[in-house]
């Protein structure tokens, strides 16, 4: 699963879309690909929160850190979500 720009969200919200509810039973491999100086999901009071408490197991959650704020610079981006995708799909096979 790629995740971008994901972070706790602000204030109370109802169960059923409460990420506090949610985020301990994802059990798949992660990456979770955000900015640096994110305003929106701050790295130490939402994104950090987030990411730790994602049921995954450890050897399979990849934080990555890009630079920038809430949107990275796109091609970033895409080598970071193609990476993850490669790590745990595999690469492109050409034939």
């Amino acid at each position: 699963m790629i995740v971008a720009h994901g972070g706790l969200a602000d204030g109370p919200r109802p169960p059923a879309v409460d990420e506090l509810n949610f985020l301990p039973r994802v059990k798949v491999p992660v990456v979770m690909i955000n900015g640096r100086y994110d305003h929106v999901v701050p790295v130490e009071l939402s994104q950090k929160p987030f990411f730790e408490r994602l049921g995954t197991p450890s050897a399979d959650k990849t934080p990555l850190l890009l630079a920038g704020g809430h949107s990275s610079p796109r091609n970033e981006l895409i080598q970071a979500v193609l990476g993850g995708l490669d790590r745990y799909l595999g690469g492109v096979q050409r034939r």
